[in-house]
């Protein structure tokens, strides 16, 4: 899970309950609780895989596009976390004369390959609805 994951779910979430109404970035961060220009970020990767619909001018804003409540987490998770950039995640290297040193990156790579693998798995039996009702359990004891 990353930052960009969770502000996805979020603000889908929070959306789609508030499906007849637009909201433009700031007022979006604000109920987040995230900077506008994190915000930002996820909004434009969501509009661009149709998850919601942006109208720009006065009474413009950010709305959810049709009906995404079963929409499987996993959808999202590859969305945001398969190209999300590690940095330096594996030590070792190639020119050095140990073996391990030498072959550590590649087969820690593998299972860093696998444990994405099993969390993708996880989140495919998760929707968005699943989020929704939890909260709403916990608060109100209603579903939708």
């Amino acid at each position: 899970m990353n930052l960009d994951f969770n502000i996805a779910v979020h603000v889908l979430t929070f959306l789609s309950r508030h499906a007849s109404e637009r909201f433009n970035s700031n007022e979006l961060a604000e109920k987040v609780c995230v900077n506008p220009v994190q915000l930002r970020n996820v909004m434009a990767k969501l509009v661009n895989h149709d998850y919601v619909i942006t109208q720009k001018g006065k009474y413009g804003g950010y709305c959810i596009n049709g009906d995404i409540l079963d929409t499987p987490l996993s959808e999202l998770f590859q969305l945001f976390v398969t190209k999300q950039s590690f940095g330096r995640v594996y030590t070792g290297s190639l020119e050095s004369d140990c073996k391990i040193s030498n072959e550590i990156r590649h087969v820690m790579s593998r299972y860093h390959q696998k444990e994405f693998n099993v969390l993708e798995a996880f989140y495919r039996s998760i929707t968005i609805r699943d989020i929704f009702n939890e909260i709403l359990m916990e608060d109100y004891h209603e579903k939708i």
